[in-house]
């Protein structure tokens, strides 16, 4: 076949059509979902002396788990060693999905409070208890998160009106408990003891927020903040719509906004969704995209079950009735909801996701469900739905249910990580940079399409002679740039990342050379950082640095900063004289103030 323009697809078209591609399929997915009926399958174990031989259900062929969950016979045992055994019952614990295992530490079981550990080994559906030292005390309602290979437990109750603000850390790895470090003079800050609250993690960041909660008098509704890496607990700013005092909420992160829904008042149980803003502390109450018929019939139903006519729980709606306890997680920038306790329609067992970009909500029809129930433990595991444990309103649950959500499992893209390993990588490079005496290894082909500029050094070096060599590394000599700061800025263009974990002076020194090679992206970052550590003694120092480097961006927030804070003295005026345009700028902003 003959090749000629008409054949080929220009790049941007591709582009254009690949994201017209990425909506349309997004938009199939939810009415595919609204069409389609997922079927809940419960996991059977069953008793064999002192071991336990956990087995499935017998399922059709239509809804087999076996394709799905594990390549193995249906029946699973474990040895001695592995301490394999049964799961006790229970509701209000604490969990995380690590790896192929669920662990679940605590909770609640006939006036008991709890604090043996569990893992659930997803492959060989087998459960195995956990014996470790210096674990915390027993605890209900207290949420989890996962960060860095390690499950974080905080606060919750302990029972006889003993509320708890501890924290804990268990690696995962090594399975060894550890109080985790918190600065002492950071502690202002931190929550009083609570348990309820929803909480959530930051992982670009490290930064873990925490909201509302209930501390034995009385329900909060102010947001929390702890730096994982820094170890210390935050100020937080809040404005805006601030969601009324709750306690078990539901809390998500997804693109620089904590999501919350839900909740109990004190009084009622709710349905809102807020929205937080984690860099400018706003909070806002969301609107859905709804047609004004769907929004009247979701509101008439949840009014008729109130007034106790018409009870129904297989009422269709597309908007969640008010609820708390729920189960929840996030997957593809969507919020799943299941079940939960409502004070009218008792514990649920529906099932919701709420669409973060299109602002939708889509009731997902379910069959084989169990019983209605709360306080449950809910993880996405590659394309499949674990439900555990939890209580119905009558009794203690240790049951396992798995729903199929996505017909076929597909792979998280590896790109980024195999770029990363690239780095300074020499079994990938094509050049080597010596800086100090120290060498950094990089590809000619990756730094030139991300960094013009990184051709006009390469043209230096590479010439006719030198091009047919392809059994030697080309040396070349970086003799103004520290090393480290030019491994963070090859790194940045391998990955696209840059860590919020160096220090201000790094960050300005990574400024100066984005702007000297043209990095735009990489110096807006590092406008955006630096603006964070902005204060009345640096302001001065970074506002001339932003000027000479044409920060307009930065620049123009450090001039803000000097005009609102009214900083500016004569030993200010008389430093910002080798700059006059910043002089008469400030005149201008002060004029207009």
């Amino acid at each position: 076949m003959l090749i000629s323009e008409d054949n080929i697809i220009k790049s941007s078209d591709y582009i254009s059509s690949f994201e017209t591609n990425k909506e349309k399929l997004a938009l199939f997915r939810n009415k595919n979902l609204s069409r389609r009926v997922f079927v809940w399958n419960k996991l059977k174990f069953l008793p064999n002396n002192n071991e336990q031989n956990f087995q499935k259900y017998n399922i059709n062929n239509e809804t087999n788990l076996q394709n799905y969950i594990s390549d193995k016979n249906t029946s699973y045992s474990c040895d001695n060693d592995n301490k394999c055994v049964r799961f006790p019952r229970r509701s209000g614990a604490a969990s995380v999905l690590y790896k192929n295992y669920i662990y679940i530490f605590g909770g609640y079981k006939s006036k008991k409070r709890l604090n043996d550990f569990y893992k659930y080994n997803i492959i060989e559906n087998k459960w195995i208890k956990i014996i470790e030292e210096n674990c915390p005390s027993a605890r209900e309602n207290n949420p989890s998160f996962l960060y860095k290979g390690k499950m974080y437990i905080i606060g919750g109750y302990q029972g006889n009106k003993n509320w708890l603000n501890d924290f804990y850390s268990f690696n995962l790895n090594i399975e060894k408990w550890e109080i985790v470090d918190v600065n002492e003079k950071s502690k202002v800050n931190a929550p009083s003891s609570l348990f309820g609250f929803a909480l959530s993690i930051d992982e670009s960041k490290g930064v873990l927020y925490l909201f509302g909660g209930f501390d034995g008098l009385r329900l909060h509704n102010k947001m929390y903040a702890y730096n994982i890496e820094k170890k210390k607990w935050i100020y937080v700013n809040e404005s805006g719509d601030i969601p009324s005092p709750r306690s078990c909420s539901v809390g998500h992160i997804c693109d620089g906004y904590f999501y919350l829904f839900g909740g109990f008042s004190g009084e009622n149980a709710l349905n809102c969704l807020y929205e937080y803003h984690l860099k400018t502390g706003i909070w806002t109450k969301m609107k859905y995209n709804m047609n004004k018929e769907t929004l009247r019939n979701s509101k008439l139903i949840y009014n008729n079950e109130k007034k106790g006519c018409s009870h129904n729980k297989n009422n269709y709606c597309d908007i969640p009735i008010p609820r708390y306890f729920s189960g929840s997680f996030l997957h593809n920038k969507c919020i799943y909801i299941l079940g939960g306790y409502n004070e009218y329609s008792g514990r649920l067992n529906d099932f919701y996701k709420f669409d973060i970009h299109q602002r939708i909500w889509t009731q997902i029809n379910t069959t084989n469900n169990f019983s209605g129930r709360s306080n449950m433990n809910l993880h996405l595991y590659k394309n499949v739905i674990y439900c555990i444990a939890g209580f119905d309103g009558e009794n203690f649950l240790n049951d396992v249910y798995a729903l199929k959500l996505e017909n076929v499992y597909v792979q998280p893209s590896s790109l980024l990580s195999s770029y990363k390993f690239m780095v300074n990588n020499p079994r990938y490079a094509d050049v080597i940079f010596i800086l100090q005496n120290r060498y950094i290894y990089g590809c000619k082909s990756i730094l030139s399409a991300r960094c013009p500029s990184f051709n006009s050094i390469f043209d230096l070096h590479f010439t006719k002679e030198t091009t047919g060599i392809s059994h030697n590394i080309m040396p070349i000599p970086i003799n103004d740039i520290p090393y480290d700061i030019f491994l963070i800025v090859i790194n940045y263009l391998y990955t696209d990342e840059l860590s919020l974990n160096y220090s201000l002076e790094t960050y300005t020194k990574i400024l100066v050379t984005a702007g000297n090679f043209n990095i735009f992206r990489l110096l807006q970052l590092c406008e955006l950082i630096i603006s964070n550590h902005i204060n009345e003694i640096n302001v001065l120092d970074i506002v001339l640095l932003s000027y000479k480097y044409n920060c307009k961006q930065l620049c123009k927030f450090c001039l803000d900063f000097i005009i609102n804070n009214k900083l500016l003295d004569d030993n200010k005026i008389n430093r910002l004289i080798i700059e006059p345009y910043l002089l008469g700028e400030i005149y201008k902003r002060s004029l207009c103030n």
